[in-house]
């Protein structure tokens, strides 16, 4: 299993040249300080790093947010909830699409059922159901979550293990991007950057290649 400590200790300590206990130049608190920063701006660029499924129940009418499940985004509505047991499958449509065909569509009658779903373009945990809810039922979706912060290097390592070497890099450029006076280490600092966004891009352009979005006829734009 895979320890806040291992990639602080294996990967980011070794290429620091700093690998007493506790560090000497740059210290458990410091790092840990910015291990968060670098999980948080994981999950900030790529919100599927930090995602989970759970029900989210519904509350009368068209907008919905899942601010109340404390989530940043939504990424994917899946099927309706009958109890505790999957229902009718949610499509995704452009909210420009709908009101097109019926303007008023969110006046329309209140149902126990939905069939579309259509993400806010401009409030990221907010989002529209056709028809509107009765408030009575809810949804299987996947939303976005933040990481919870670590305070202990015996901590799990809070995102899929794939982002073990994203991290670290971030965590380099911090800790040399801190000697400001020296060009050196300004431009070890800009080099690990540059390699965080570069894995992080991969990432992006590797899920962007198959998504809940591409492989939905009528969520593709």
């Amino acid at each position: 299993m895979l320890t806040v400590g291992t990639v602080l200790t294996n990967r980011v300590r070794v290429l620091l040249r700093d690998i007493d206990d506790g560090g000497v130049q740059w210290r458990d608190p410091e790092l840990l300080q910015w291990f968060n920063e670098a999980c948080a701006e994981i999950a900030r660029v790529r919100p599927e790093a930090c995602s989970g499924t759970s029900t989210f129940m519904l509350k009368a009418g068209s907008k919905q947010s899942v601010a109340t499940m404390g989530a940043s985004r939504v990424l994917e509505v899946i099927c309706n909830m009958v109890g505790e047991d999957e229902g009718r499958s949610v499509r995704r449509v452009d909210r420009s699409t709908l009101d097109n065909e019926d303007p008023n569509w969110m006046a329309g009658p209140k149902t126990d059922t939905v069939f579309r779903y259509s993400a806010s373009l401009t409030d990221p945990r907010s989002f529209y159901v056709y028809p509107p809810s009765d408030g009575t039922t809810g949804l299987m979706m996947v939303v976005g979550t933040t990481p919870p912060e670590v305070t202990e290097l015996t901590e799990v390592f809070p995102l899929p293990t794939m982002y073990a070497a994203c991290v670290a890099n971030y965590i380099l450029y911090r800790a040399f991007g801190k000697f400001t006076e020296s060009e050196s280490m300004q431009a070890r600092a800009q080099g690990y950057y540059s390699i965080f966004t570069a894995q992080v891009g991969d990432t992006q352009a590797s899920m962007e290649s198959d998504n809940a979005v591409t492989r939905d006829v009528i969520g593709t734009r």
